[in-house]
């Protein structure tokens, strides 16, 4: 970029002060070559011109690499790649924008993917880019599979790929390679790109999301439910807290249909973020909502002849039709119009010529421990649909299985199914379980921040609730309850350090937590530490966290607060 020139041009006019003559100086820019990851040229799959800028593209070099592309545009295709950029995170969503919408003025195909890079397709799009011109990936294989989705690349291709050092862009390089030999022309060759390169005090714990995982068990279900039943991926409260758009759209690439969500708010966050196919709200949808739903075609539940009204004055004023699914109460005493009161409401929506019937359903309560109380809701909402089949006004989707009633129940499957927990590689309960080939998607790391011996009992943590048993090693990590690592009534029982258990000792504070590592060898500062996932051959799972605390799995993941970081 012209930074790069600046130091070039600085260079060669100190060139005297050294008894270099000018000629040999000007001779020696002649044989540069760019080093790996930085507007390296290489020869793409098809012929085309690959430009390599992922060694740690920063916001300024990746506008070089634009104004770049638009000078060396010629009759074929441009296309940018563009991973998320080493940049303040506090600068990122505006320095993404910008970019992408410089990218839609230069560009044919604009493909980011990651978090930040969302934000310059959201840029592209502002700045007149079609959805198809325009795409988000959070893999590179789903990078990949963009790109050749039209067709095989050509001779006459120009495609500029850019990223931060940890959005590891190197891979698609290598991907889209002729020739792969040339792979030694990458940068980070022979290692792999590292995971995290956090800084401040508030990333002193992470979250790592396997999206590989996540498409395997994705690809499972599908195949589960076959061919004619919907798999609705159920992204709810941010996915379970692992991250509703990344996990929504490799879902979406692999095998679902449609999204589902808990409120207005995280469906609206879907279509900002880019997300185009079916959405739809679970739960309670205010009326002065109900006219973004209708403007951003999101589908949202009705079982209440006021709201139904309500809903259709406010698509009135939109002048468009207001998707709705009717969700009937079979048994759980939740949201949900009563059995008896199904058919006249289903005859009311009808008559509402603002309001589009899509669907109609109903949520198991006991789908992962009780059988038989599955079955009488199931002849429960057997019989509204023979009510709704009479009449003529049953709706062309019908839907009732959650994750439980998925894996276990398949003559409850329906038109759709709606899957959230057994995304994430997670079994409902020890009663209905994901098969073996399901794997988890999520874990939960931070580091040894203290290692000290202290004496037989030395009290540990406030309150000095714990003393030491003879002489301990005690290991401080730099996470607490402020982070989601609970504290009280009951707290995890051990973390992984080395490959090995090491028990919680003591209160857990705001920020920090007491382990022992006493039968632990050479335990040292900035060691890694798990407290949700794998290391080594040792595992610790959500069950078991959820067991130690005494809950489910759902809410161990759920508890785990924003402000850790999710990679």
């Amino acid at each position: 970029g012209q930074a790069e020139f600046s130091r070039v041009f600085v260079r060669l006019a100190i060139t005297p002060f050294f008894d270099i003559a000018m000629d040999d100086a000007l001779q020696c820019v002649k044989g540069l070559t760019p080093p790996p990851g930085y507007m390296r040229a290489l020869k793409a799959e098809g012929g085309g011109l690959l430009i390599d800028n992922t060694a740690d593209a920063s916001p300024a070099s990746a506008s070089d690499m634009l104004d770049w592309l638009q000078a060396a545009r010629s009759g074929g295709r441009s296309v940018v790649i563009l991973g998320d950029l080493h940049i303040d995170e506090n600068q990122s969503e505006q320095a993404h924008r910008a970019l992408g919408n410089r990218a839609a003025e230069v560009a044919d195909l604009f493909i980011g993917q990651g978090a930040g890079a969302a934000a310059a397709i959201r840029g592209a799009l502002e700045a007149g880019f079609s959805r198809s011109q325009a795409t988000i990936t959070f893999q590179p294989a789903e990078t990949i599979a963009r790109l050749r989705g039209d067709g095989p690349l050509r001779a006459d291709d120009v495609i500029v790929v850019a990223g931060g050092a940890a959005a590891g862009m190197e891979r698609v390089v290598r991907a889209l390679l002729a020739d792969p030999a040339d792979a030694g022309l990458l940068a980070r060759v022979g290692h792999e790109t590292p995971q995290l390169s956090f800084e401040g005090p508030t990333r002193q714990s992470w979250i790592e999301v396997d999206l590989e995982a996540l498409a395997n068990n994705v690809r499972q279900l599908k195949a589960m439910v076959g061919p004619h039943v919907e798999l609705a991926a159920v992204v709810k409260a941010d996915a379970y807290g692992v991250g509703a758009v990344s996990v929504g759209r490799t879902a979406l690439l692999n095998g679902a249909q449609r999204l589902a969500v808990a409120s207005i708010h995280e469906a609206l966050e879907l279509r900002e973020a880019g997300v185009q196919e079916p959405i739809l709200v679970l739960s309670y949808t205010p009326p002065s909502f109900a006219r973004h739903a209708a403007r951003h075609g999101i589908a949202i539940t009705v079982y209440d002849a006021g709201l139904a009204r309500a809903y259709d004055r406010a698509a009135a004023a939109t002048g468009r039709r207001l998707r709705v699914h009717l969700k009937v109460d079979t048994g759980m005493g939740r949201l949900g119009v009563l059995p008896g009161e199904a058919r006249s409401l289903m005859r009311l929506l009808r008559s509402l010529p603002n309001l589009e019937v899509e669907g109609v359903f109903t949520h198991f309560s006991t789908a992962d421990e009780d059988p038989d109380y599955v079955a009488e809701q199931a002849r429960v909402f057997r019989s509204v649909l023979e009510e709704l089949d009479a009449s003529g006004a049953r709706p062309g989707m019908v839907h009732a299985a959650n994750s439980a009633a998925t894996l276990a129940f398949p003559e409850y499957h329906f038109d759709m199914v709606r899957v959230g927990l057994a995304l994430h590689g997670l079994s409902p309960s020890e009663q209905v379980r994901v098969p073996e080939t399901f794997r988890p998607v999520l874990s939960w790391k931070t580091f040894v921040a203290q290692v000290k011996t202290l004496p037989d009992g030395h009290p540990v943590g406030y309150g000095n609730t714990y003393r030491c048993e003879g002489e301990q090693r005690i290991a401080i990590l730099p996470v607490g309850y402020a982070d989601g690592f609970r504290r009280a009534p009951r707290h995890w029982s051990h973390v992984l350090i080395r490959g090995q258990r090491a028990p919680v000792v003591g209160r857990v504070s705001m920020e920090k937590t007491a382990v022992n590592v006493t039968q632990i060898p050479d335990v040292a500062i900035g060691d890694e530490v798990v407290l949700l996932g794998q290391q080594g051959d040792t595992r610790i799972t959500a069950d078991e966290i959820a067991r130690d605390l005494g809950t489910i799995s759902y809410e161990v993941l759920t508890s785990i607060l924003a402000r850790v970081p999710r990679r």
